[in-house]
C-alpha cells in the first residue's frame, strides 16, 4: 500500500511538472518583477498605479454600499480612497514645471490643430497640478489660504479644460486617420459612413481608439467635479477605473521600451 502511495504521488508531480514546467517559475517570476520595478521606477508609474487604485476602490465601496456591505467596510474603503487621493497629489509635486516645459515643446508644431490643442492641454494641466500643490501645502499646514475649496474648484476647472483640448485632439487625429486611409484608396468609395469609419479606424489604429475612450471616459470626473453633471460614486469610479488602466497600459508599453 505505501509503494502504490509513493507511485500514484510520483506521478501526480511527474504530470504537474510536464504541464508547468518548475523552471520556468523563477524565470516568469523574475521578468514580471524587472517589468514592474521598470513601470514602478518613475513618479507617473506610481501616480497611475494609485489612480487605478482609488478609483478601483471607489466603484467597489459603491457597489458594497447599495449591496448591504456593511457601514463599517464602506467607511473604512472611503478612507481609504481618500488616502489614495492625497498620496497622487504628492506624487504631482513639481510635475507642473514638466508640462511647462512640454508645452514649449509642443508649441512649434507644424500642424495647428495639434500645436493649439496639445500646448493648451499643457499648460491647463500644469496649472492644475499646481494647485493642486497649493491645495496639498493648504492641508497639511504649510501655506494657509483663506479659502482652500477655491483651489479645488479652480484645479478641478482646469482639469475639464485640458480633458476636453485631450478630447478634441484625438478626435482630430482619428480624422486625419481616416482621411489618409481615404486618399490611399484602402476604403471602398462607398464606405463612408459611421460604423464602416469606426470599423476601419479601429482595425488600423488601436491606439487612437483606446485614447478616445480615455479621453472620453476621463472628462465626466472634472465634468461631476465642477458640478456640470450630477452622476453617482459608481459611474465615476467606472470612468475613472477606464481611464486610469488605459493610462497605465500606456506608460507600462513605454517603460518597456525605454530599456
Amino acid at each position: 500500500a505505501v509503494v502504490s502511495t509513493q507511485s500514484t504521488g510520483n506521478s501526480v508531480v511527474s504530470v504537474f511538472a510536464s504541464l508547468f514546467p518548475l523552471s520556468l517559475i523563477p524565470m516568469f517570476s523574475m521578468s514580471l518583477v524587472e517589468r514592474y520595478s521598470r513601470f514602478a521606477d518613475h513618479t507617473s508609474g506610481q501616480d497611475k498605479i494609485c489612480r487605478v487604485l482609488q478609483y478601483s476602490v471607489q466603484l467597489i465601496w459603491w457597489y458594497m454600499d447599495r449591496r448591504g456591505g456593511g457601514r463599517e467596510n464602506v467607511r473604512n474603503l472611503q478612507d481609504l480612497q481618500a488616502n489614495l487621493s492625497l498620496a497622487k497629489k504628492y506624487f504631482a509635486l513639481g510635475r507642473s514645471f514638466v508640462q511647462i516645459r512640454a508645452a514649449a515643446s509642443s508649441i512649434h508644431l507644424n500642424d495647428p490643430v495639434l500645436r493649439y490643442t496639445l500646448t493648451l492641454a499643457r499648460i491647463s494641466q500644469s496649472l492644475q497640478l499646481l494647485c493642486d500643490n497649493l491645495y496639498l501645502f493648504s492641508q497639511i499646514g504649510l501655506i494657509k489660504f483663506c479659502d482652500s475649496s477655491t483651489l479645488s474648484s479652480t484645479s478641478s476647472k482646469l482639469w475639464l479644460y485640458c480633458d476636453i483640448l485631450t478630447l478634441l485632439r484625438v478626435c482630430y487625429e482619428m480624422r486625419k486617420e481616416y482621411r489618409a486611409m481615404r486618399e490611399r484608396h484602402e476604403m471602398d468609395e462607398r464606405e463612408v459612413g459611421l460604423l464602416s469609419t469606426c470599423r476601419e479606424v479601429t482595425q488600423r489604429s488601436p491606439e487612437l481608439v483606446s485614447s478616445f475612450v480615455a479621453a472620453a471616459a476621463d472628462v465626466w470626473l472634472p465634468l461631476n467635479s465642477c458640478g456640470v453633471i450630477n452622476d453617482s460614486p459608481g459611474v465615476i469610479g467606472l470612468c475613472g477605473t477606464i481611464s486610469s488602466l488605459i493610462s497605465a497600459r500606456d506608460l507600462w508599453r513605454q517603460s518597456q521600451k525605454d530599456y
